[in-house]
């Protein structure tokens, strides 16, 4: 039987559960990798990883490491190394104790090729001479960028603007560190001016339409008018809920339309004491979350910052929801311009949501998004694209190991 190569990933949060965008996306590209690579995964952690949580990785990995360490000491640090010239984000993970463990340990599994997502986990690799894959995602100078331009107080605004030349400083040197790069969009790629476009490539978020498609909803269905659903400790989401609640909830109302909406996911919880609006409902995590995309008949995705593609609005087509959503978040997807309503005001919002209860689609059209999702957008289309990616970085260049003797 032949041998699969070794591929070592190294990830700063522990790809499991699935309530943020980079382990929903890391747990799926390890998930089909496994089928080619022998899978060492290397991973930070603010926690200690739940029993149930690591088995659900260990069925596609050979070997995992979790390097573990306290929310309060990485806050330390970013304060301890702001004059450093590294990012915020970057010194908040970057730990030197856990470095020198992590490069031990990584030498000791002799990997053939290194997948290693974000930026923040580079410093981790400064020393590795090997072939390597950086994902980088999202373009995070744009993100630091417009959470400046959109701060409610001087202090943060001051700190995102410095973050924003920090982060386009430390993008400039990555050049020349890496085999290959991935980013999630075309629109992120076009902000990442430092890396040359023939070592860049496209690896969209991926989408399982079946699981999504098939459902059996039958008992909370259609039971709210909208839903916004999402992690709502991030930032961006958060300034949706707030758009939600101070604009375009009384918006309606004042045109005599009194909507009953769910804001849920991960952090929604702890909104619900501040909130007095009854007909807004705040709904924490979800075990299974088809039950919040069925429960309501509109998905809206109010996005202004950020960037990168919404798992939330390939997740709530999967599930045949219509989508109105922000401009911002479909100009990342450009695939499925035609398949959602595209809204920016409070004023869209409304005309929009009319739109939709007065037209209906022909019967012809309205599965026409699915096919999308699983001809452009499946996980094993995007994933079989990075294999592609990581095969010719393994293939086309070779490990030295002179630097560690």
């Amino acid at each position: 039987m032949n041998q699969r190569p070794r591929l070592a990933i190294l990830a700063s949060r522990f790809p499991y559960p699935l309530e943020k965008g980079d382990k929903l996306r890391l747990y799926y590209q390890i998930k089909y990798l496994s089928e080619s690579y022998e899978i060492f995964l290397f991973s930070l952690s603010d926690h200690e990883v739940g029993e149930d949580h690591y088995r659900e990785i260990k069925k596609y990995c050979t070997y995992i490491q979790v390097y573990t360490e306290s929310n309060f000491q990485r806050k330390i640090r970013v304060v301890k190394g702001f004059f450093n010239k590294l990012p915020g984000q970057v010194n908040y993970f970057l730990s030197g104790k856990t470095r020198e463990q992590l490069l031990s340990d990584l030498i000791m599994q002799n990997p053939d090729v290194i997948f290693c997502q974000l930026y923040r986990m580079v410093p981790y690799l400064d020393k590795v001479n090997a072939p390597k894959v950086l994902d980088i995602m999202d373009s995070f100078s744009t993100i630091a960028d417009l959470q400046s331009q959109n701060a409610r107080h001087w202090l943060e605004r001051w700190f995102w603007k410095t973050e924003t030349k920090l982060l386009k400083e430390f993008e400039a040197k990555i050049q020349d560190k890496f085999s290959q790069f991935t980013i999630i969009s075309e629109r992120d790629a076009g902000k990442i001016g430092h890396i040359s476009s023939d070592k860049l490539e496209i690896i969209r978020n991926g989408i399982a339409v079946s699981y999504f498609n098939n459902y059996d909803s039958s008992v909370n269905r259609d039971t709210f008018d909208m839903a916004f659903i999402g992690n709502i400790e991030y930032r961006p989401n958060q300034e949706a809920v707030h758009f939600i609640q101070e604009k375009l909830w009384p918006y309606f109302k004042e045109n005599n339309i009194e909507l009953k909406i769910l804001i849920g996911g991960k952090g929604a919880e702890k909104w619900k004491e501040k909130n007095t609006n009854p007909n807004i409902i705040f709904h924490g995590w979800y075990e299974d979350i088809r039950e919040a995309y069925y429960s309501a008949k509109v998905f809206i995705a109010p996005l202004f910052l950020g960037s990168g593609m919404q798992n939330k609005v390939l997740e709530a087509l999967a599930c045949s929801r219509d989508v109105i959503c922000s401009s911002h978040v479909i100009d990342a997807m450009p695939m499925l311009r035609n398949y959602v309503r595209t809204a920016d005001t409070k004023e869209e919002y409304l005309k929009q949501y009319i739109n939709l209860q007065e037209t209906a689609l022909p019967n012809s059209e309205q599965k026409l998004h699915l096919d999308v999702l699983k001809k452009e957008l499946s996980w094993e289309i995007q994933c079989g694209k990075l294999k592609l990616i990581i095969d010719d970085a393994r293939k086309n260049h070779q490990w030295n190991f002179d630097r560690y003797h």
